[in-house]
C-alpha cells in the first residue's frame, strides 16, 4: 500500500514538472511583453493607429532599453485619448513618450526624460502673433489635439481666461486649419512640428513660430501606478541615465530629428 501511494505521487509530481514552463525551470519568472501605447507621432513613432508601430526614434531606443533591462516590450499605436484611457484602466502598462501633468501624475509614474523638447505656438506666416502672459491669447482660436495637455499652465489658462480652444485628432488637422485661416494658434512640440511639416509639401513655408515656447517638455515613459512594469521603475531609469551618459540616445536622436529652424 504505501509502495502504491509513493508511486502516485511521485506521478503527481512528475505531472506537475512537466507543465511548467521551461523559463520556470530555469529558474526565470515568465512574463507577457509589456504593452507601451503611444500615438502615430513622427519622427517619435511612425505608423497608423490601430496597428505596431511601424518605425521611429522611440523602436530604436525602446529596442535599447529592453536590452539593457531585459525586458519585453510591445509598442501599440492608438489615438491619444485612447492611450491614456487604457493606461488609466489597466489595458496598457504605459505611455511611452509624453510631457507630465497634475493629471497625469494621479495614475502614472514618470521616468526619467529620454529627451527635452519646446512646445511653440505656430501661427501662418505672413501674420503676426507674439505673447508673453496667457492672458494675450484671449480672442483667438487655439487648435488642440483632443487628449493632449501641453502644459498644467495652459490647461489651468484655458478655464481661467475663458480661452477658446477647438478640439481635433492630429496635428495635421490643425496645420491644415492654420494654413487656411480657421484657427490663429496651435502649439506643437518643436522637432514633431517640423517632421510633419517636412512630410506634407502643402505646409512648405506657410508657418512661424512664437519666440517664446509654450513649454520646455521633458518627455518621460509614464508607467500606469497599476501595472506590474512599475517593479521595473528604477532599472529602467537607472538605463536611461546610462544611455545619455555614454552617448547612445543622443546618437539614435540625431538620426532622426530634423532642424526646427527656417519653419
Amino acid at each position: 500500500m504505501n509502495t502504491i501511494g509513493t508511486v502516485v505521487r511521485l506521478l503527481l509530481l512528475y505531472s506537475v514538472f512537466v507543465l511548467l514552463p521551461s523559463s520556470v525551470l530555469a529558474g526565470e519568472q515568465p512574463m507577457n511583453p509589456f504593452l507601451l501605447v503611444e500615438d502615430p507621432w513622427p519622427p517619435y513613432t511612425f505608423g497608423e493607429s490601430g496597428s505596431v508601430v511601424e518605425k521611429g526614434l522611440m523602436v530604436e531606443v525602446l529596442a535599447e532599453l529592453s536590452r539593457r533591462v531585459d525586458l519585453t516590450f510591445r509598442l501599440e499605436l492608438y489615438p491619444w485619448k485612447r492611450c491614456i484611457y487604457m493606461v488609466q484602466n489597466q489595458k496598457a502598462d504605459a505611455l511611452m513618450l509624453t510631457v507630465k501633468t497634475a493629471e497625469r501624475e494621479k495614475f502614472a509614474y514618470f521616468t526619467k526624460p529620454f529627451f527635452v523638447n519646446k512646445i511653440q505656438f505656430y501661427y501662418k506666416k505672413g501674420g503676426s502673433f507674439s505673447w508673453n502672459e496667457f492672458t494675450d491669447l484671449k480672442g483667438l482660436v487655439i487648435g488642440v489635439v483632443d487628449g493632449s495637455k501641453y502644459s498644467q499652465a495652459f490647461q489651468d489658462a484655458i478655464v481661467r481666461h475663458d480661452l477658446t480652444v477647438e478640439v481635433v485628432h492630429s496635428i495635421e488637422i490643425n496645420l491644415q486649419k492654420l494654413k487656411t485661416g480657421r484657427i490663429d494658434i496651435s502649439p506643437v512640440l518643436d522637432v514633431v512640428a517640423a517632421e510633419t511639416i517636412a512630410a506634407n509639401a502643402e505646409f512648405g513655408g506657410e508657418f512661424s513660430v512664437a519666440e517664446k515656447p509654450l513649454r520646455i517638455a521633458p518627455l518621460q515613459m509614464a508607467i500606469g501606478r497599476s501595472s506590474p512594469l512599475m517593479d521595473y521603475k528604477d532599472d529602467i531609469n537607472g538605463a536611461i541615465d546610462e544611455m545619455k551618459k555614454d552617448g547612445t540616445l543622443g546618437a539614435m536622436y540625431l538620426k532622426y530629428i530634423r532642424p526646427v529652424s527656417g519653419i
